[in-house]
């Protein structure tokens, strides 16, 4: 791209996000724009697009340690300590998973660049520092800094909450309406379990639109249930790590044992006394989207079948930017593997996705196999919403 060309070019992707241009925060111009202040002269667009199909997601990039990412191709030491310098403020100023303990919220969290206006905070007695929280005149020691565990889920009161959202960008009305519709009894507990459905489902600006709409679409349904699982997978390291390590490797048995859960994060978290409620959390979430359920004591899974809505939803989240990807990336995206899908209908619900127009085409041609999307997120939702395949 000559000087001028790529000089304007980056102006305008500037521009776009400053104006708070919905295109803007998709992950890719998120990632492209990021680059441009490492990477100068140079279109960085393409090589946004490699790595976010190299690791998945903006949120696996920044998380790659300092070697892998210098293992990337075209990526040198002054971009990975860009990379890593973002994951660094992201996790130890915006993360609400630092102060989640028993008897404690998390903040709302807000999108990578994003910050959050005065009239969304609700105030907390919580001193940051030394992570400790006032309760009843008293002092009690919450999790260390930095952990990832959660105490709440509020899944189910999440599903059956999102279809009666107003459809708006704002989170102002967002939470206007959670705080005054939630199904609990206490004005605070609405406030608290609010807080953690726009933590969950409301983190990236660009998908708030298409959930409303899709819950609307397909209310209290499977595919609404697989999206929200979905939403909360990514917006909870731990759940996914979770699914990853102990449920997978166990899914032809089809079941686990509810200690393993707390074991599990016994183990990895041996100072938290928060073990207890993150083991209910982590119930609440697979009982609540219904990826699993309960027998006694046994938590029982298998492998599902794949909604053609749902999967449409988190395809073209994880790859939000029209164009030609590797169909192999379906396959190792851990976000997917996380759903549970059965993976040998994977190729197929790709292939029902093309035939209802919802992507241009598939192409497998010797070693290649490929599809190409042709909508962003917003468009393609608008597209099932306009088929009028009401539940």
């Amino acid at each position: 791209m000559p000087d001028l060309e790529n000089k304007g070019h980056r102006q305008r992707l500037r521009e776009r996000f400053i104006n708070g241009d919905t295109s803007s925060h998709s992950e890719a111009a998120l990632l492209e724009l990021l680059l441009t202040y490492a990477i100068p002269q140079k279109d960085v667009q393409p090589l946004a697009k490699r790595l976010l199909a190299e690791y998945g997601s903006l949120s696996s990039l920044l998380t790659a340690s300092m070697e892998r990412l210098c293992r990337s191709q075209e990526i040198k030491e002054t971009s990975a300590v860009l990379l890593k310098l973002v994951d660094h403020i992201r996790k130890e100023f915006n993360s609400a998973e630092q102060i989640i303990q028993k008897g404690a919220e998390p903040p709302l969290q807000t999108t990578l660049f994003d910050s959050v206006s005065p009239a969304e905070i609700v105030p907390e007695k919580t001193v940051v520092k030394d992570i400790s929280v006032e309760i009843s005149g008293k002092e009690k020691s919450s999790t260390r800094r930095g952990t990832e565990l959660f105490g709440k889920a509020v899944l189910k009161e999440t599903i059956q909450i999102l279809p009666k959202l107003p459809f708006t960008n704002s989170m102002k009305e967002i939470t206007d309406f959670l705080n005054n519709n939630l199904p609990f009894n206490s004005e605070q507990t609405r406030t608290r379990r609010g807080r953690y459905v726009k933590f969950n489902m409301f983190a990236d600006n660009a998908s708030i639109l298409p959930l409303i709409k899709l819950a609307h679409t397909f209310p209290e349904s499977r595919e609404l249930k697989d999206v929200c699982f979905y939403k909360f997978c990514k917006a909870q390291p731990l759940m996914l790590d979770f699914i990853e390590i102990i449920m997978l490797p166990r899914i032809g048995a089809g079941s686990i044992n509810r200690d393993a859960i707390s074991e599990y994060l016994r183990s990895r978290y041996p100072e938290s006394k928060a073990i207890n409620d993150a083991t209910s959390a982590v119930c609440e979430a697979l009982f609540g989207a219904e990826i699993a359920s309960k027998k006694g004591n046994q938590i029982a899974f298998s492998l599902r079948a794949v909604p053609v809505a749902s999967f449409v939803f988190v395809l073209h989240s994880e790859f939000p930017e029209p164009g030609m990807y590797d169909i192999e990336k379906l396959n190792t995206n851990r976000l997917i593997k996380a759903m549970l899908w059965n993976p040998e209908q994977l190729l197929s619900s790709l292939y029902e996705v093309r035939n209802q127009g919802l992507i241009s085409k598939i192409s497998e041609i010797d070693n290649i196999r490929q599809f190409t999307t042709k909508y962003t997120l917003a468009e393609v939702i608008e597209k099932l919403a306009s088929k009028g395949e009401k539940v």
